[in-house]
């Protein structure tokens, strides 16, 4: 069995004042001062067991921690070109020692050995980081920077080739009957008109009809001829003629000829 060795010292002594008490000759008023004594080398024996049990018991401080919500791999450096030193999963925790404020790169502690460098877009840490010292940036390994890599497949370039309008119409011409009628007890021309051209395009999408100012009708391509009906007043002051025309389109565009024909008398 084990003993502590100063208690043994501290028995022996209270033994040596008992008998010395007994001796003949010793006074009395000897017997308090000793007993202090002894009581204080006691305390002294006592007090650094207690002060180095103390100290024995305090936890040693922790640094800030990180975690990631999503897995990450962490690297020899910032960046995917370095390589991948471990991989961390989500309800992990690493020890931080550092970072690279720049990059947003935390240095944690590997748990193999050293430490690796971990993107902070997944990464939450806590505790205080200000005291964390910011490290440089690794140089790559050999067998990094001898990695070729992909380099990117041009995109073809689209080359444009104009699309022309149709060419334009021609020969056209037109001719026109009217007759007189009412219009309730207003007296009115009835008047008809026949447009015909020569189609000289290839690649319109329609034929577009103008009277005046006004498109009135549109038809298909390889159109030649159109005929449309109106009235309007006898008494067409200021209006003696009308000018037609005939548009060949497409998306491009379009291209006309036009006509003026006088109105009945």
């Amino acid at each position: 069995m084990n003993k502590n060795p100063r208690l043994i010292f501290a028995f022996g002594i209270l033994m040596v004042s008992i008998l010395a008490c007994k001796l003949p000759g010793s006074q009395s008023s000897s017997q308090p001062n000793l007993a202090a004594t002894i009581t204080a080398q006691a305390m002294l024996l006592e007090t650094p067991t207690a002060t180095l049990a103390s100290q024995t018991q305090t936890p040693a401080a922790t640094g800030p921690e990180v975690s990631v919500s999503a897995t990450t791999n962490c690297r020899t450096g910032p960046g995917s070109d370095y390589d991948v030193v471990f991989t961390m999963n989500p309800g992990s925790t690493a020890q931080v020692v550092g970072k690279d404020t720049p990059d947003d790169y935390w240095i944690i502690d590997d748990p193999a050995g050293g430490t690796c460098w971990l993107w902070g877009q997944y990464a939450t840490v806590n505790g205080d980081t200000s005291g964390l010292p910011d490290y440089p940036t690794p140089a790559m390994s050999e067998s990094q920077t001898n990695t070729p890599k992909p380099t990117k497949t041009p995109k073809p370039t689209a080359t444009f080739t104009p699309f022309p309008p149709p060419a334009v119409p021609t020969n056209l011409s037109g001719s026109r009957t009217g007759a007189k009628g009412l219009s309730g007890l207003i007296p009115i021309w009835k008047e008809t008109y026949t447009l015909t051209w020569t189609d000289n395009a290839t690649n319109e999408t329609y034929y577009r009809i103008g009277q005046n100012n006004l498109w009135v009708a549109i038809l298909g391509p390889n159109s030649t001829r159109y005929s449309n009906s109106f009235q309007y007043p006898q008494d067409h002051v200021g209006q003696s003629s009308d000018t037609f025309f005939v548009e060949a389109g497409n998306s491009a565009g379009g291209n006309w000829a036009s006509i003026t024909i006088s109105r009945c008398p």
